[in-house]
């Protein structure tokens, strides 16, 4: 390699390296070289320059039923919904109820636990075992995780708990069992906290 195309290269290398070092994301640099080129040099650019440009391909989120491993019966996501009516004394009294059917997609890395099912064959709850986590578990159980957490008491407020192994989570909530927020109910025990 002769003089000018190793000054031409390194100044090329210099322009990458400040142009990462300065930019924030995607940096592009284009050196352009004016040492002369051979003819089959020149030939070899003319070949490269006329090959079409491929266009950009973009990675579009997957869809909720492709997240959950492509299920036809799994939109919407079975979820537990918490409503609340006021009785006669002025008390909020607050109920939970699923909606939509979980489904068992069977076990997988992070969802090996323990499906539980009622007498109708229902699935009522999942006992994790080591090695799960929540989202792996909403995708075996096409539900949704987050609104099962927070029913279960789950989470990172005061009154709230991180979930451990051997934990069952329930997933059908009995509608006529009145449902105590865990962060509602350590803030009134805890008027100061």
């Amino acid at each position: 390699m002769n003089r000018s195309a190793k000054v031409a290269t390194w100044s090329a290398a210099t322009l990458i390296v400040a142009g990462l070092a300065v930019g924030v994301g995607y940096t592009v640099v284009t050196a352009t070289s004016t040492f002369p080129h051979t003819p089959t040099q020149e030939a070899s650019m003319s070949a490269r320059s006329a090959a079409p440009t491929p266009e950009p391909t973009a990675v579009l989120p997957k869809t909720e039923q492709e997240r959950v491993g492509a299920a036809e019966n799994c939109h919407p996501l079975a979820q537990i919904q918490i409503s609340g009516e006021v009785d006669g004394n002025g008390n909020l009294i607050e109920h939970a109820e699923l909606r939509a059917e979980p489904i068992d997609f069977g076990p997988r890395e992070g969802a090996n636990g323990i499906v539980n099912l009622n007498d109708q064959g229902k699935i009522v709850s999942y006992t994790t075992v080591n090695g799960d986590n929540l989202d792996s578990i909403e995708t075996r159980l096409c539900t949704d995780m987050n609104t099962v957490a927070t029913y279960n008491g789950v989470g990172y407020a005061p009154g709230q708990h991180t979930w451990k192994v051997g934990e069952t989570f329930v997933i059908r909530p009995d509608p006529n069992v009145p449902w105590v927020d865990p962060v509602k109910q350590w803030h009134a025990e805890h008027p100061n906290g």
